[in-house]
């Protein structure tokens, strides 16, 4: 499915190029850094070679229960190719793959099938440990270990913090809160309580995610990278992916220094700078295409590379709709202003505020942008709730946002929206 998405994709483009070379002021996408040539050996190579760390077979013991918390279905993560080796590690430093769990790191996502989990983590993790989804919904599940030093709570999944050792395995992309994903994201919020999620994402939209995206040190980051100091973060495994999805990178070690050297070369991948702002951003939300709690990446990131008052055509999927877990937050203020959510925001007033942070967020956004979108996941329902202007087609959603802004309009295209991000020329 996302094969023929992305195909149409590329058709619209190439007759956006014949019918308006002159408006293009800018077309980005992922710099293709060359993949590795050989995924295992350089997984087995950095987690032998840690960075900040020392490898697990020092720091590990027989006996020793130890969890891997990884992605969900969210991301692109080859947890079939990086679990394995720890696995044998662990088991060459003495403990027994009966000692050892893996943790789905769900956040507030919905709760992954077994068909799902068998896909992801493949035939040998699932035969060889046990596998479980974060709980997150499931109060009994978690435990309550502390505050950080700007109060936020600290819930986690009791699994987590009840084992000797914690193992995190995930990807280096571009993320509208947390600056980039990876690192300390995998336990805040992938295995932590709704409760403590709130706190970050709240604060990431009040701080507005235009000026934490791409930025490895921003407040949110160092937020969740204190959560993960309460939890406890012994060990991680992150890749670098270039726009083919290929691997590029792997780093291991410490949560900190390790996902900082990651961060250096996905830079070099993501960050793409743009000679000037446009009138119109076609932007496709690829690889993020699952739901609009996933998409909404793309908004976020065309809101970069647009001006103020301009249009921006969302081309995006989302078979999951707006969102199975957050969609009726949507829905219940999608007519409320900014001022109406700090008021909700400030008085607690709202069960979902994991859900509510990324409505405030969607809707700075709108009120900044105007958005046409296409997508066959979303209906004319959610589009009139997300208040999106419909489009059957990129072509359309052109000569509608065309229409508003003049014929000589400055067009600007971004390729793989849900990761590239363009970062204005000085």
């Amino acid at each position: 499915m996302a094969e023929e998405f992305m195909d149409e994709w590329f058709r619209s483009v190439s007759t956006v190029r014949e019918l308006y070379p002159d408006n293009i002021v800018y077309e980005i996408g992922p710099n293709n850094l060359p993949a590795l040539t050989d995924l295992r050996r350089a997984i087995i190579d950095s987690v032998r070679n840690p960075i900040g760390s020392e490898p697990i077979d020092k720091m590990v013991k027989p006996g020793m229960k130890v969890v891997i918390v990884a992605d969900d279905i969210t991301r692109a993560t080859p947890r079939d190719k990086i679990i394995p080796v720890l696995l044998d590690e662990l088991n060459n430093a003495g403990v027994s793959d009966d000692d050892i769990t893996v943790v789905i790191a769900l956040g507030t996502h919905r709760y992954m099938t077994n068909e799902e989990i068998l896909k992801c983590f493949g035939n040998e993790v699932v035969k060889r440990v046990r596998i479980v989804n974060h709980e997150w919904m499931d109060p009994s599940k978690l435990v309550y270990v502390g505050t950080t030093k700007r109060g936020t709570p600290v819930y986690v999944n009791r699994l987590v913090y009840e084992s000797d050792f914690v193992i995190g395995v995930g990807s280096i992309i571009p993320h509208l809160y947390a600056g980039y994903g990876g690192g300390a994201k995998i336990i805040q919020p992938g295995v932590c309580g709704e409760v403590t999620t709130a706190y970050t994402h709240i604060l990431a939209a009040i701080e507005d995610p235009m000026n934490l995206l791409g930025n490895p040190d921003n407040v949110v980051r160092k937020e969740m990278e204190e959560v993960a100091d309460v939890v406890g973060l012994d060990f991680i495994v992150n890749v670098v992916f270039n726009g083919n999805g290929e691997v590029v990178k792997v780093v291991a070690g410490d949560m900190r220094k390790a996902f900082r050297e990651g961060v250096r070369v996905a830079e070099q991948i993501y960050r793409r700078e743009i000679p000037e702002l446009a009138d119109v951003v076609l932007v496709n939300t690829y690889p993020a295409l699952i739901d609009y709690w996933q998409a909404i990446k793309g908004f976020a990131h065309a809101q970069l590379g647009v001006k103020e008052g301009g249009t921006i055509i969302l081309y995006t999927d989302c078979p999951d709709g707006i969102s199975p877990i957050h969609g009726k937050t949507f829905e219940k203020y999608s007519k409320a202003s900014i001022k109406e959510l700090d008021e909700v925001i400030r008085n607690r007033g709202e069960e979902d505020l994991v859900g509510l942070a990324s409505v405030y967020v969607h809707t700075k956004y709108i009120n900044r942008t105007e958005c046409i979108c296409v997508s066959r996941g979303l209906t004319l329902r959610d589009k009139e709730i997300l208040r999106f202007k419909h489009a059957d087609n990129i072509i359309q959603a052109l000569e509608l946002a065309l229409r508003k802004h003049g014929r000589s309009a400055k067009i600007g295209i971004i390729h793989h929206g849900g990761e590239v991000y363009p970062v204005l020329k000085r």
